[in-house]
């Protein structure tokens, strides 16, 4: 009997902020990745990342209701099982492998327990690799603050250092040395611009091999057991005190306006953003910019590719430390308007 061909799954994880998202959507464009399934799992009552790739498949498929290591844990599996019998049945291309982009906070190693324990997944699919970016310049820090950083590096087949153009030599070193802190032996790569060839993520991923990422059995009894003594649940390590909330913009509004708002909230909340991202209309064109921000780093500033716009405008903020609707609140202040916000508390649903 023939030996059954699994199709490949790429786990593409990292910190917020850390370029996941650019590096995807340059790796799509390549023909080491043609014809592949995206799924994006995203934090925020608005999804956005989805929009920032193109694929030559399906439009990316979006995972909204929370992190894929905790509540939206079923969601990626229903999403895969169902992508499987759509191919079986001819309804969708096949497809000749799955990225899948995590939070930015979410720990992998609950994702491949999940994908290992799923009997049709793991005879349909094969995790191929974890790949992990770190920002050159904040990832220490990062590594330092939030738990989710250790087992992103821990489970990771090959190491992305991002945001290389932006750093001293100096950086770069502490960058390594806080990598190699976890992962002594682990592949590194270097990122400058968002720019690092789909064929050497390949290349690197076959010769790490499928050890490099396995959640053996053991591994997940010490997860367990970590676990039961610090946070009394058996899934993800998670940072506490993270919120999500959203600040809606419903007219147009001029750049100027908003840039100088977002850069003021992000000066007078620099310790407590961890990412700011969303949409706004242009009140020069009315047409939709993406917009996404990170303390000490320039804005970035998109349009929207050409699309009815099905989803509401606003600007989303991930903190920890100070809550995300007080500073969205304080960011609509500066542009005199009000809201009423929700907020949403990250991990809750895993922790509750």
């Amino acid at each position: 009997m023939a030996q059954r061909i699994k199709v490949p799954i790429l786990i593409l994880t990292g910190f917020l902020g850390s370029g996941k998202t650019s590096l995807l959507a340059q790796w799509l464009r390549a023909p080491e990745f043609s014809g592949a399934m995206v799924i994006v799992n995203e934090l925020g009552e608005v999804g956005l990342d989805d929009r920032l790739v193109e694929t030559s498949s399906d439009a990316p498929l979006l995972l909204e209701n929370g992190c894929a290591c905790c509540a939206a844990s079923e969601d990626l599996n229903a999403t895969l099982e169902r992508l499987f019998w759509r191919r079986l049945h001819r309804t969708i291309a096949p497809f000749s492998w799955v990225l899948i982009e995590t939070t930015g906070i979410a720990d992998p190693q609950p994702i491949i327990a999940s994908l290992q324990g799923h009997a049709l997944i793991s005879e349909r699919y094969e995790v191929a690799g974890v790949v992990t970016t770190f920002d050159t310049r904040r990832g220490p820090s990062q590594l330092l603050r939030h738990p989710e950083c250790e087992s992103q590096l821990a489970h990771a087949s090959a190491i992305v250092l991002t945001k290389a153009d932006l750093a001293t030599a100096q950086e770069m070193d502490h960058a390594r040395a806080a990598i190699r802190s976890v992962r002594p032996h682990a592949s590194i790569m270097t990122s400058a611009s968002s720019a690092l060839p789909a064929a050497a993520i390949v290349a690197a991923l076959h010769e790490a091999g499928p050890e490099a990422h396995v959640c053996t059995p053991a591994c997940h009894d010490g997860h367990h057991h970590h676990h039961d003594h610090d946070h009394a649940h058996d899934h993800a390590h998670h940072s506490s005190d993270v919120t999500s909330a959203f600040a809606p913009l419903v007219a147009p509004i001029a750049y100027a306006a908003l840039a100088e708002a977002l850069e003021a909230v992000l000066v007078r909340h620099e310790q407590a953003i961890l990412r700011v991202k969303g949409t706004a209309r242009s009140a020069a064109d009315g047409a939709i910019e993406i917009i996404q921000a990170m303390p000490g780093e320039e804005l970035a500033r998109l349009p929207l590719a050409a699309r009815v716009e099905d989803r509401p405008v606003g600007m989303t903020f991930i903190a920890q430390g100070v809550s995300a609707s007080a500073i969205a609140a304080d960011f609509l202040g500066h542009l005199g308007l009000t809201a009423t916000l929700s907020e949403n508390t990250i991990g809750a649903h895993a922790h509750g």
